[in-house]
């Protein structure tokens, strides 16, 4: 499923020739392991060549682990699928709706460090320790993974500022300084409120990191580091819910590495006592 997950986020990044062999494995997954690079390549009306340089835009060595991870990807959704017609009971049955759910966002977890390179996570994490402060931007549901970083930085005693009005959001950014990081997230990147602020950032010369999904858009090409997020799940339902706890996941990952390169376990003990004072009657 991240393969296939991996292609519908890049679909939008594609030159035609590259979009022609996407829509044709996307159409076409349970045949592909029967399929050779040049069988493949033959289908769209490419060269073998094309479809190696696909293959490695896509992160993987050559045609043959690409042909695997989607033969893997299949071969999961049909054993869903088979599980899931195997109950008796009606579509919205509980135990299959949980499950189909469990399994989607299991590919999403997955696909994290796929897009995201450890380089580029170790990256943001060095530039959240070293900042003297964090703006953190996310407005509507982005809003709820931006609170939850902040707690986050909170918690490690970075100085983490936001908050859910653009305007005011805008008037934060003004106290950063060249020391300082903004770290905006959102689904789609196109946000107007988020480009204001990723513009006022590159005019003041403070680091922008974007947090966004998996697909080119105004905000990820604006950062000086761009985290994805993995998007496409083909049910309009829950795609927004998966993307959303995906990127709070990364964000979570994020924490534990600040966690694990300060070692301040001691801070942490003596913050959650704090918290707990807050659940006493």
């Amino acid at each position: 499923m991240v393969c296939l997950l991996k292609i519908r986020g890049m679909l939008q990044q594609m030159s035609v020739i590259e979009r022609k062999l996407a829509d044709f494995i996307l159409d076409n997954a349970h045949l592909l392991r029967d399929y050779s690079s040049q069988q493949l390549a033959d289908a769209v009306g490419t060269s073998q060549s094309s479809v190696v340089k696909f293959c490695q835009k896509l992160g993987y060595k050559g045609y043959p682990d690409l042909k695997l991870a989607v033969n893997e990807a299949v071969i999961t959704a049909s054993t869903l699928n088979r599980e899931n017609s195997e109950q008796s009971q009606a579509q919205n049955d509980l135990v299959g709706l949980v499950e189909q759910f469990q399994f989607s966002l299991h590919s999403h977890l997955r696909g994290i460090l796929e897009i995201n390179p450890e380089k580029t996570l170790l990256d943001v994490v060095d530039g959240l320790a070293q900042a003297d402060k964090v703006l953190i931007a996310g407005f509507g549901k982005s809003g709820i993974v931006a609170h939850d970083m902040q707690f986050r930085l909170l918690q490690l005693g970075k100085l983490a500022i936001m908050h859910s009005d653009p305007a005011m959001a805008l008037q934060l950014a003004s106290t950063l300084n060249s020391g300082s990081i903004m770290l905006l997230v959102s689904e789609s990147g196109q946000n107007t409120d988020l480009l204001k602020l990723a513009r006022y950032a590159k005019q003041r010369q403070i680091r922008l990191i974007s947090l966004t999904s998996y697909k080119t858009n105004a905000l990820s090409m604006a950062a000086d580091i761009a985290l994805f997020a993995l998007s496409g799940d083909e049910n309009v339902r829950i795609n927004p819910i998966l993307v959303q706890l995906a990127q709070q996941h990364l964000c979570h990952i994020l924490y534990l590495l600040l966690c694990q390169q300060q070692n301040n376990d001691h801070q942490l003990e003596a913050i959650s006592k704090l918290l707990n004072v807050l659940e006493q009657p």
